[in-house]
């Protein structure tokens, strides 16, 4: 199992898709099937890199395991998944 520290590729701010693209660019090229990703350090992500990292997360054929998200990293997720179940809803 691979472990992925966000803080090390990061910092403490995740604040735009390009670098969850990044990110998921470089889980795909991984051999392992089954990845950690490590928040610990990370305090905060952006609405639209939460979001992206939630599509992406979904497409790939790798099983992710989230781990050590802070409760604003947490709360931002919880916003997104919110925010996608009303609007499939009202599709």
């Amino acid at each position: 199992m691979k472990n992925i520290s966000l803080y090390k590729e990061f910092g403490n701010n995740i604040l735009t898709r390009s670098s969850i693209d990044y990110l998921f660019r470089k889980i795909s090229k991984l051999n392992n099937k089954y990845i950690i990703i490590d928040f610990k350090n990370v305090k905060f992500i952006s609405r639209s890199s939460a979001a992206e990292y939630l599509k992406l997360k979904e497409k790939i054929d790798k099983a992710l395991v989230e781990q050590n998200m802070s409760d604003e990293v947490k709360s931002m997720f919880n916003l997104v998944v919110k925010q996608l179940k009303e609007i499939s809803l009202v599709n």
